[in-house]
């Protein structure tokens, strides 16, 4: 797995400190990112994730998928309840750079995701386009959010965690605009003052903080909003 070899990071670098933020669309070779979205899609080990009473949920996404519709339903109507006042999400994922690190069963795609976005020259990439030359590691997960699923306002400012960007590389093939799940920018008075489509085989980055959100994808949607999100991040990891 490669980067586009076109692509210029000094020039991508003055886009990104406008607003610090950019979308670089044919980040990878077409059949590359192609191969990740199957894999993404076949993986049969996902997580269902979402906060619910203040507490962080990680079930077994094929186990939520046999849940009877009342208990569904009830757990629905919880997580929506905390959205309506704050901090909430609701999506699958695959933990793919955790189970990278144990050396846990992974598919041959995405150890080589993995490996390839903590190869020295991806990280010298996003170290020269967002000029944070302290940048270490990416750590990284799959994402899939079918119709229904969200994750509210918030800034990914953690202590400790010394996240310098956020980056999404979307992987859905085709999206429409009034499907949802936009990755969504707000100013200080709450207006939305900027949006990156999930467009396939599209590196999104952004400084962290910056708040933002992953809209609502519509419960009309035709397709699942694939994608492997994670954080730039400087030091060591200290859970590796």
């Amino acid at each position: 797995m490669q980067l586009n070899p076109t692509l210029d990071p000094d020039a991508l670098h003055e886009r990104f400190k406008r607003r610090g933020r950019i979308s670089i669309p044919k980040i990878l070779d077409k059949a590359d990112a192609e191969t990740l979205c199957k894999s993404i899609e076949k993986e049969p080990r996902r997580n269902l994730v979402f906060f619910a009473n203040g507490r962080h949920f990680d079930i077994d996404a094929a186990g939520w998928r046999d849940f009877d519709e009342e208990k569904k339903r009830t757990t629905e109507q919880i997580i929506h309840a905390g959205a309506q006042k704050g901090f909430s999400y609701f999506y699958e994922n695959i933990p793919i750079y955790d189970r990278w690190k144990a050396d846990s069963e992974l598919s041959a795609p995405l150890k080589n995701a993995v490996a390839f976005l903590n190869s020295e020259p991806y990280l010298n990439f996003v170290r020269r386009v967002t000029g944070f030359d302290d940048i270490a590691f990416a750590d990284a997960q799959a994402t899939l959010y079918g119709p229904g699923h969200f994750l509210t306002l918030h800034n990914d400012a953690v202590e400790g965690k010394n996240r310098r960007a956020a980056f999404v590389v979307n992987l859905t093939k085709k999206w429409r605009q009034d499907w949802g799940g936009y990755l969504n920018f707000f100013d200080e008075e709450g207006h939305i003052e900027g949006a990156f489509m999930p467009a396939f085989n599209t590196l999104n980055m952004f400084a962290v903080p910056a708040a933002h959100s992953v809209g609502l994808v519509s419960p009309f949607a035709g397709a699942v909003r694939i994608s492997i999100t994670g954080w730039l991040r400087a030091g060591v990891d200290e859970d590796a």
